[in-house]
């Protein structure tokens, strides 16, 4: 069974994203910058290894991070939660207020200051949140384009493709280009939701309806979206191969152009 929805809520002050519908696979196989290191902020973790400075659990190294992520999967008993780190001589050099206010943002969830740490030189902060709902922080906002562009190209190419015969050629979707996807910033910021349950697929168009809930992420699961919640149709085009947003009724966003 193919994905339905898609939920995004960005907030630009943090360069955090509220995501349901993403997974940490997605995540991590649309990455550019690849984790070296991990610091984990949930204190019943047993993986990785006992760091005596901080007093958290950490996984050195790009090979066993990638190993940390293959074995993860949704029966875990917590949540998962992670920081990464550039440098291990560097962790050790963590002053003990700079310990606290990463335990405090481990317990709550929310940075004091800055969640990019100088010291970490973190590119991300991982936090699932209950529900399938996953914030992650981003040092760099093309890894959210690339993320979220990758998402939406794979959900419509499952749904195009789902009911074909095994001897038909796939149907190829289009890369979503991460200009388009910045084009449309102004919407993320108000959370919304790109609904795949009512998909409008024909031979040349494929209309994808989407909706302002801000965080009333009680209507997700739900799937109650009213008109007055719609503020525009994403399309993709087969014959040209382009994206494109149709506005409708939000006066507070921008024109937004074909690509």
């Amino acid at each position: 069974m193919t994905q339905n929805y898609l939920y995004v809520h960005l907030d630009t002050i943090s360069n955090s994203v509220l995501f349901k519908g993403i997974t940490l696979e997605n995540f991590y196989q649309s990455i550019a910058r690849k984790p070296q290191n991990l610091l984990l902020l949930d204190p019943h973790s047993k993986d990785g290894e006992y760091d005596l400075h901080t007093g958290f659990r950490i996984i050195r190294n790009a090979e066993n991070v990638d190993s940390f992520f293959a074995s993860q999967s949704s029966q875990r008993i917590s949540e998962l939660k992670w920081i990464d780190f550039h440098d291990v001589h560097f962790l050790q050099q963590l002053t003990p207020m700079e310990i606290a206010e990463l335990l405090y943002f481990g317990h709550v969830g929310t940075q004091l200051h800055s969640p990019f740490f100088y010291k970490l030189q973190n590119n991300f902060v991982y936090f699932e949140k209950g529900n399938q709902m996953i914030k992650i922080y981003f040092r760099h906002l093309d890894e959210f384009y690339q993320l979220l562009g990758n998402k939406i190209q794979g959900i419509l190419s499952d749904k195009l493709n789902e009911r074909r015969s095994f001897f038909r050629r796939p149907i190829a979707v289009e890369p979503l280009s991460e200009d388009f996807l910045k084009g449309l910033k102004e919407i993320y910021v108000e959370g919304v939701v790109f609904d795949f349950s009512q998909l409008d697929a024909n031979n040349k168009f494929c209309q994808i309806p989407i909706y302002v809930v801000e965080d009333q992420v009680r209507y997700l699961d739900k799937q109650i979206y009213l008109d007055e919640m719609k503020i525009g149709t994403l399309t993709y085009d087969h014959p040209t191969r382009q994206w494109e947003v149709k506005k409708e009724a939000w006066d507070s966003l921008g024109s937004f152009g074909q690509v």
